[in-house]
């Protein structure tokens, strides 16, 4: 994509960012009404037609699921005469349903989770490009058309991406009790990944020192076996599994189209070697490359995130939290990716799900009660409009949120300890204007023409990645022998394939 061509998009995106749609679809279910074996069935008449959405998996089957759907029945009935059984499947279960021809009408996917390049170039998700502008033009209105340009697969849209942080930013997230009221230690609103080591100096020696507030900081990084998230987070990702990518640092220069390994450039290789650091150091818990637990306290934690995000992150894990961004905004076709909903290609009510998704993302009282539950059950909303869980939403409905339609729309979440901005979508948009973005928006690579060589350095990857982004491995020592056994299983054929179809890619967009 030309820079000129991508300004004026960003524009688009900024712009129309900002305006919310709170309305419900102006289309009715009988002008949509076809025969189902086309794809259409609405349920215009009769029985309501029963859509089945398979969500991400939040850990547990909400309690008060039934509750919900019961009550969200009411709104889409009413609306289109349409019930949602929503079904919680982790990534493999996700997979095996759509390889398995199980019954499905929607379903969750994105770069991390029911890979969805993968799967749409399987087959498995409708073609929805002229659908979404003619069928549903309310959804299609609520994103620009370069995040819709991120979820095309050949030039076709393939799903509905979630209307969020399109643009990625890192987050080192703090325990603000500890690090703030007790150590009266200052938290900048940005830092750099390796500024986070003085806090963890100051976490662990808190609790040498028997402050009682830093009781559970013996390991101030505590980390299981998936490693610190988002490493990699300085590149726009080409292919997760093989290590891939453009280094957002090479943006501006004669090397930002060039596609590298990525644990071979400094701007990763670096971090694994602070890892290694505060391994040693005694930052990080001893059993990291083992342990499956969840930790939900640390008192340094990390991930993607936004402004406002402190309010979800302390609401979640119960203790106030105050963040400082070290990476980011990059835009990039993960980064739109990173939520999204698709269609069953084989679904006998394509029409309808896709009128059903449009309810979802431009009705504001359904989207906060897909969110958040019942009103005066699991939720209430305060003087100034924030969401307020009670204690029985908290543990009775808490599925992924940004997994199921626009973030953006639905109401922002007070929390306890920390100042929420109701409007901070608004800021989280105008901060995209100083975004970074490579040449990649819309680019898919196609493994299949290297479909054994990427199984073969996958398996390679997963041998040394655990030991790598938990610090127990030393970089110096195991990268060079990881690439070694790389490039005996053809890693430099994937990168050389990657770059040729990337290469005819950017020729097309000329």
């Amino acid at each position: 994509m030309k820079r000129k061509t991508f300004s004026l998009l960003l524009a688009m995106l900024i712009a129309i960012s900002a305006l919310f749609g709170c309305s419900g679809s102006k289309t009715s279910s009988s002008e949509t009404s076809k025969d189902s074996k086309s794809g259409g069935g609405t349920g215009s008449s009769g029985e309501p037609v029963e859509l089945i959405w398979i969500m991400g998996d939040p850990g547990q089957v909400p309690i008060d699921q039934a509750m919900v759907e019961e009550e969200l029945d009411k709104i889409s009935v009413e609306k289109l005469n349409v019930k949602v059984r929503t079904i919680y499947y982790d990534d493999e279960k996700t997979k095996l349903a759509l390889s398995s021809g199980e019954k499905w009408d929607m379903v969750f996917t994105c770069e991390w989770f029911n890979n969805f390049a993968v799967q749409a170039q399987a087959g498995y998700f409708a073609d929805i490009t002229e659908k979404v502008k003619t069928l549903t033009p309310d959804l299609y209105a609520t994103m620009p058309e370069i995040v819709w340009e991120g979820a095309k697969v050949n030039g076709k849209i393939m799903a509905i991406p979630v209307k969020k942080d399109y643009a990625a930013e890192l987050f080192w997230r703090l325990d603000k009790k500890l690090f703030v009221d007790t150590l009266g230690m200052e938290i900048p609103d940005t830092m750099k990944f390796e500024d986070i080591e003085k806090y963890l100096a100051a976490a662990k020696k808190a609790y040498e020192d028997g402050v009682p507030e830093a009781k559970d900081a013996q390991y101030p990084l505590k980390l299981n076996n998936g490693g610190l998230p988002g490493p990699d987070s300085s590149f726009d990702m080409i292919n997760r599994d093989v290590m891939l990518g453009i280094p957002y640092s090479a943006v501006g220069t004669p090397d930002q189209d060039k596609i590298v390994i990525t644990v071979e450039h400094p701007d990763l290789y670096d971090r694994l070697v602070l890892l290694h650091k505060w391994y040693k150091a005694g930052y990080i818990n001893p059993d990291a490359a083992t342990t499956e637990e969840t930790f939900i306290y640390s008192a340094v934690k990390n991930g993607q995130g936004f402004y406002g995000a402190d309010a979800i992150w302390s609401s979640g894990d119960g203790y106030a939290q105050v963040i400082s961004k070290y990476s980011g905004p990059y835009l990039s076709t993960a980064s739109i990716r990173g939520a999204m909903n698709a269609i069953n290609a084989n679904s006998k009510h394509i029409d309808l799900a896709l009128k059903y998704q449009e309810l979802v993302n431009t009705d504001k009282k359904y989207r906060d009660m897909l969110r958040y539950g019942v009103e005066g059950v699991h939720f209430n909303y305060t003087e100034e409009g924030l969401v307020k869980r009670t204690e029985r939403g908290v543990s009775n409905y808490a599925p992924w949120a940004f997994s199921q339609g626009s973030y953006s729309l639905s109401s922002v979440e007070a929390a306890e300890g920390v100042d929420v901005d109701p409007n901070m979508w608004e800021v989280i948009f105008k901060g995209y204007e100083n975004l970074k973005a490579t040449n990649t928006i819309g680019f898919s690579f196609d493994i299949t023409p290297v479909e054994t060589e990427v199984a073969a350095c996958k398996v390679i990857r997963d041998k040394y990645w655990i030991g790598l982004l938990t610090g127990t491995s030393d970089p110096a020592v195991e990268v060079p022998k990881m690439m070694k056994e790389l490039e005996a299983a053809g890693i430099r054929k994937i990168q050389e394939e990657a770059q040729r179809q990337f290469d005819e890619f950017l020729k097309s967009k000329k």
